[in-house]
């Protein structure tokens, strides 16, 4: 097999040791989303890394690990996407369920949803996954960025 990893950083050394939450757990991400953005993500991801030596292909989401705190769900939406007008929730049912792999990458509570490839039809299926963007109770203003979610 060709190595792909050229130019980029191992992600494996930023996963953690940390099994995939249970299945009801809500996943989050800034929106509003679409194919076209989830899409420039997902290559972002590719052109920065790669894992165990190969390309991978992935976006971010944020996991309510926790009752409370700033891993909570309100945690989350107050903290790390509260510049977020709008934000996708989802479950890992769900992800897991549409064949989407999790990996607790970065500092708890970022997973990141891989992609098995950066076309049109999986990019749309996971936007089916993450579901219609709703209002962020604890947005603080302004616009969202178009930056990772």
């Amino acid at each position: 097999m060709a190595d792909l990893s050229a130019g980029r950083e191992e992600l494996r050394s930023r996963v953690r040791d940390e099994a995939v939450p249970p299945g009801a757990t809500v996943l989050l991400r800034g929106g509003p989303d679409t194919v076209s953005l989830l899409r420039s993500h997902a290559r972002r991801t590719h052109r920065l890394y790669c894992l165990d030596g190969r390309g991978v292909w992935g976006v971010s989401t944020f996991a309510a690990l926790d009752a409370d705190g700033p891993t909570s769900r309100e945690g989350i939406l107050g903290g790390r996407l509260a510049t977020y007008a709008f934000v996708h929730a989802t479950t890992v049912t769900a992800a897991l369920d549409a064949g989407f792999e999790l990996l607790p990458t970065f500092r708890r509570p970022h997973y990141t949803v891989r992609l098995a490839e950066d076309t049109t039809e999986e990019v749309a299926r996971l936007l089916a996954v993450l579901g219609t963007p709703e209002d962020n109770p604890y947005n603080r203003g302004g616009e969202s960025p178009s930056g990772k979610g």
